[in-house]
This record gives C-alpha cells, structure tokens and sequence, in this order.
C-alpha cells in the first residue's frame, strides 16, 4: 500500500511490529489503536511465524495498516536461505507457510519481496524511515546494545557499535522493529528526553559516553523529539521480550511519542500453540515464553 496525499506533516502515526501471528495480541491492539484515531497506521514487518495465527492476521493488518513492511520472517517465507533460522522457528515457518497459500496478502507480499527484496522492509515519506531492522541490513541488524551482562564491561565498544547503528539513519526520525522490545535510540547529548520521575527499564537500557538506548517501563510518553536524531522501535505486538508479556505499540506525532502496553489473553494464544501439528519442543518453547515476555 502507499500513503498517497494522506500523509501531512504533524500526523498521529500509530506503529505496530512483530505482530508474530498472534491474533489475541492483535485484536487488542487493533482496539487500542482505534481509540486514538489516527492518521496513519504502519506496520513494521514480521506479521507472520512463531503465532497460531498467521493468516488471520496477515489478513487484518493488510486490512488495517496504511503501510505494511515485510520483515525477515516474511523475507525467509518468500526466499528462503539455508541455515537461516534455528530448527524450532524454521519448523513453525514451515508450517506457517502453508497456512498462508491462497491468501491474495501473502500473493502479493511475497510477489513485491521476490521484485524488490530489502525494498520491501522499509518506506521512505516526507522525511520519515521506516525499517523493519536497520538502516544498512534492513531485514537483519538488530537496533539495540546485545545482552544486558555485557553492558557494563563491553560499554565503550557496544558504545561504538550503537553510534554506528545511529550514523546508519539519515532521516532525523526513523522507526524500526525487530528486537521485540520498546525502545528508543538517540546521542547521549539527547538524554533530557528521558523523564527521571518515572521507572526506566534498567535491565534492558544502556548509557554510554554517546549513545543512548532507552526502553521505557510500562506506558510511558516522551516529548521533544522534534529536531532531535532518534531511532525509535514501538515494541512487540505478539511476542514482548522486555520482560512484560503485555502487546506494545505506539504513537507519534513529530514531537512526541506514547508508548502503550495492552494486556491480552496471551494463555488463550499459548492454548493454541500447544495444539499445533509441529514437534512438541516447538509448542512448549513458543507457548511458555508469552506468559514471561521473553
């Protein structure tokens, strides 16, 4: 889909990513989203794979989102590459793959994947990059510091790593999704930007020399991004990895965004995984990790 004249400047745009085929998480989001009404809604890659639901929910995000990106899982259902995936999310991709034959979506997604590959994983209007992962790998790079272990004693090379990240954007604002967790990248000279009266995600967030990587705890709003460089990830629809089970969007405006947090029915999503016809290692590891946010 394209914007067309829809797109002006100073609109809400909602974000969502990783909706990862679950319809739960979807629907609820969905709901939310329609709440606040906005202007544009963008969707940043891998609707499908690790969910029971990959064609219904390929379906309403075709139907719901302005924009759809395709992400790498996507990518790996259209062209798939040996050893790209592990055996468990390889296992459940095929499987994935056949539930979406004959959906007129997934035609024409994995059509525009074959005729544009990376293309496809990102969009470029009015001064705005949407990605699903990075800049210069936009199917692959994760946008974020590695594990939380290594932040301490790896500080100034993840450092460096995350002003490369930064560097890679040559849009001011830019959004991205992949790493499953809500989050925003920007210079440390940035960090005024970060409310301290309100809990950050201290496991996840990174402070360097230069760089910042912030994951907010819960809800939360920033303002003041207009005119400031920041990389900005909405979070995961259907499976969180910040440490809250809750399905993650959010919303912009130019120079603010709100981070939301939508809980769902994620033991009804589990119920499902654990009935699928895939090896029973497969179900326990997708099922057991909702409840967690992992």
């Amino acid at each position: 889909m394209t914007t067309g004249d829809i797109f002006r400047p100073m609109q809400r745009i909602a974000f969502i990513s990783d909706v990862h085929a679950n319809l739960e998480a979807l629907t609820a989001v969905l709901r939310d989203v329609d709440a606040a009404k906005p202007d544009l809604l963008v969707a940043l890659g891998d609707t499908i794979n690790y969910g029971p639901d990959p064609r219904e929910c390929l379906r309403l995000v075709d139907e719901a989102a302005d924009i759809v990106l395709a992400g790498n899982h996507e990518k790996e259902a259209a062209l798939p590459e040996p050893d790209e995936m592990e055996g468990d999310a390889r296992e459940l991709l095929d499987w994935t793959v056949k539930q979406l034959e004959g959906l007129h979506a997934w035609d024409r997604m994995r059509a525009d994947l074959i005729a544009r590959k990376e293309a496809a994983a990102q969009h470029r209007h009015q001064g705005l990059h949407f990605v699903h992962a990075s800049a210069r790998k936009p199917f692959a790079q994760y946008v974020w510091p590695g594990h939380p272990q290594h932040h301490l004693h790896l500080n100034a090379q993840l450092d460096q790593y995350l002003v490369e990240l930064l560097d890679g954007f040559d849009a001011t604002h830019s959004f991205v999704g992949h790493t499953h967790a809500p989050a925003v990248l920007t210079s440390y000279a940035h960090r005024e930007l970060f409310p301290i009266e309100f809990e950050w995600n201290r496991r996840f967030t990174f402070l360097g020399p230069r760089a910042l990587f912030y994951v907010p705890q819960g809800s939360r709003r920033l303002e003041g991004l207009a005119g400031k460089k920041v990389v900005i990830n909405p979070g995961s629809v259907g499976q969180p990895r910040d440490g809250d089970p809750d399905a993650s969007w959010a919303l912009y405006d130019g120079d603010t965004i709100d981070f939301s947090r939508v809980p769902y029915d994620h033991a009804r999503t589990a119920n499902k995984l654990r009935a699928l016809p895939v090896s029973l290692d497969t179900r326990r590891y997708f099922a057991d990790r909702l409840a967690e946010g992992s």
